[in-house]
C-alpha cells in the first residue's frame, strides 16, 4: 500500500514538472550509410564489407531542460544491412542483407545560441527491434540461400538476433523556426549474430527534422527571435 501511494506521488510530481517544461516534437527523416562489422575465428573479414545506402523516418521529441540543454527522443523506422564479397582460394562468396528496425534513440543534447539558430551536439543510447529482414548468399556462383533471415537466439537454427543496441552521437544545427539538420553516427555495441561469428551494425548519415512547439506562446517567441539580428 505504501509503495503504491509513493508511486502515485512520484508520478504526480513528474507530471507537474513535465507540464511546466517546454515540449516540442515533429517529423524527421534522412539517409543512412550502413556497414556491418563481421569477425570470425577462422577468417578475418577485414575490408570486404562495403557501405550500403538506406533511410530512416519517424518522429522526434524535444523536452527542454534549460536554454542550453534538452532531452531528445526519437521513434524511427530505419533500414540497415550489409554487403560483402570475397574471393579466396577456391572459394567465392557474396552476401547481402536488408534489415528493417524500429529504433528508439535517447540523446542528451546541448545547444549553443548563434542568433538565428543553435549549434547542437548530443549523445545517448539507442535500442532497436528487428521488424523484417531479407538476404541473399552466393557461394562459388551458386545461390545457396535467399529470403527472410531466421530470427532468434538459438545457436544452431537462427541467423540474426531480434534486438540491437548501441550509442548514437550527433552534431549539427537548428534554426529558431524549427528546422533541424544533424550528422549522426550509430555505434552498435551488440553482437546481432547468434552463431560464433560476431556481427555488428555501424550506421552514419544525415538527419533532418522540423520541430514545433506544443504551446502557442513558445511558437510565437521562437518566431520573433528568428527575426532578431
Amino acid at each position: 500500500m505504501i509503495r503504491r501511494i509513493s508511486f502515485i506521488i512520484l508520478l504526480s510530481i513528474l507530471s507537474s514538472q513535465f507540464s511546466q517544461a517546454q515540449f516540442r516534437m515533429g517529423p524527421t527523416g534522412g539517409v543512412n550509410f550502413n556497414r556491418q562489422v563481421f569477425k570470425s575465428n577462422s577468417y578475418r573479414y577485414e575490408g570486404v564489407f562495403t557501405t550500403r545506402l538506406g533511410f530512416h523516418a519517424g518522429i522526434i521529441t524535444d523536452l527542454i531542460i534549460n536554454r542550453n540543454l534538452s532531452l531528445q527522443t526519437e521513434l524511427l523506422y530505419t533500414l540497415r544491412g550489409g554487403y560483402f564479397k570475397t574471393d579466396r582460394t577456391n572459394i567465392y562468396e557474396e552476401y547481402q542483407s536488408d534489415l528493417g528496425y524500429i529504433s528508439m534513440p535517447l540523446c542528451l543534447t546541448g545547444k549553443f545560441d548563434v542568433k538565428a539558430g543553435y549549434l547542437i551536439a548530443g549523445a545517448g543510447p539507442y535500442l532497436s527491434k528487428l521488424l523484417h529482414s531479407q538476404h541473399t548468399y552466393y557461394s562459388n556462383g551458386v545461390n545457396v540461400e535467399n529470403g527472410n533471415l531466421r530470427v532468434g537466439t538459438n545457436y544452431y537454427d537462427d541467423q540474426i538476433k531480434p534486438w540491437d543496441a548501441g550509442i548514437k552521437v550527433k552534431a549539427g544545427f537548428e534554426l529558431k523556426k524549427g528546422f533541424y539538420a544533424v550528422a549522426f553516427y550509430d555505434i552498435s555495441t551488440t553482437d546481432i549474430n547468434p552463431k560464433f561469428q560476431v556481427t555488428r551494425n555501424k550506421t552514419y548519415g544525415i538527419q533532418f527534422a522540423y520541430i514545433f512547439s506544443t504551446t502557442e506562446e513558445d511558437r510565437y517567441d521562437r518566431f520573433e527571435k528568428f527575426y532578431e539580428f
